[in-house]
């Protein structure tokens, strides 16, 4: 029997789901054309612990990252105009 989490997290598009990466590991996905418009800086409140550098990041770019597609990687971006 599904319970209601499974149940969101089946019916959530995987666009809309987000990760919290952390400082250092975080710092390999800044090399993608996509970071700046699609990450979400981390901000603390209240009584939260404070992750220095810690970002949201789109569960669907993270299966991008893990399969190697590097097509949106910036170098690559940058050796179309040359």
């Amino acid at each position: 029997m599904p319970t209601p989490l499974t149940t969101f997290i089946k019916e959530t598009p995987a666009d809309s789901l987000y990760l919290l990466v952390q400082w250092p590991w975080v710092q390999e996905l800044m090399e993608y054309n996509w970071f700046r418009k699609e990450c979400l800086l981390h901000h603390a409140f209240d009584d939260q612990e404070y992750l220095d550098s810690a970002y949201f990041v789109p569960v669907k770019r993270m299966h991008e990252y893990q399969s190697g597609d590097k097509t949106n990687f910036i170098q690559n971006e940058e050796e179309s105009y040359s």
